[in-house]
């Protein structure tokens, strides 16, 4: 099964796929943190298959939500969230999230070469110790989720 990603199916099946991957379990072992990834200036096509796929009339942005508590506890796509409700938020155009998800054979450099464009609320100090952790082991994972980007 090919998952379209932005979708909720492709959110559970990135959870369930961290939650069977060893060496993504001993990076997050310990932590026990929510974030929420924001996608903006979603492009035409993104925004057309949001509204048929959730019935949903206005769709300005897109959230991916993790909770991690020593595994992917939780997962959701979120339509338009409200990013007040959340103590770690990441905020990038989605044409970045999308360089992010084209580089990840490289996960470590693709995400220096953006770190620029990602509006951070939260802590920094932590939620850069979490990508340390994580980046890798999640790269890996997402590369074998089989995905149709919609663009």
């Amino acid at each position: 099964m090919t998952y379209k990603f932005p979708s909720r199916e492709w959110v559970n099946a990135l959870c369930l796929n961290l939650n069977n991957d060893k060496d993504f379990l001993n990076a997050i072992n310990g932590w026990r943190i929510d974030v929420l990834l924001v996608g903006r200036n979603l492009s035409p096509n993104v925004v057309n298959y949001l509204q048929r796929a959730y019935g949903v009339d206005k769709v300005e942005s897109i959230g991916v939500f993790l909770r991690f508590n020593n595994s992917c506890s939780e997962a959701s796509l979120i339509i338009n969230p409200n990013i007040d409700s959340y103590q770690y938020v990441v905020i990038a155009d989605y044409d970045t999230w999308l360089k992010v998800l084209d580089g990840l054979k490289d996960p470590v450099s693709t995400m220096l070469s953006v770190f620029r464009k990602l509006e951070v609320r939260g802590s920094m100090v932590t939620l850069i110790r979490l990508a340390a952790n994580i980046v890798s082991p999640m790269a890996r994972v997402i590369m074998r989720i089989p995905t149709e980007i919609i663009r």
